[in-house]
């Protein structure tokens, strides 16, 4: 083959162009709409760590509470001896 020769005439030539432009459109809608469908997904994500943070803090309050509770339980009945204690040995003297 000489390099007088082409190896595509004009109208294979625009014809191959014609549907590069296309598939290059094409492209870019597909890389828009990855691009929107990202955004999305990142608030979504964001809106996710809000609402684990209330989630964390609703369970360390439950927890506290519950903690809370038990102590008073646990300790009420030593805290109403005392106070009775204390009142007894007041009315004695």
């Amino acid at each position: 083959m000489s390099e007088k020769e082409q190896w595509y005439d004009n109208k294979e030539l625009h014809a191959q162009i014609t549907s590069l432009s296309g598939q290059i459109r094409d492209l870019g809608h597909e890389m828009r709409e990855t691009r929107t469908m990202i955004k999305q997904y990142n608030g979504l994500r964001e809106k996710i760590e809000v609402v684990e943070d209330k989630v964390e803090k609703i369970e360390a309050l439950t927890e506290g509470k519950k903690t809370f509770a038990e102590a008073i339980r646990l300790w009420g009945g030593w805290l109403f001896a005392l106070i009775t204690l204390v009142i007894l040995l007041i009315d004695k003297f």
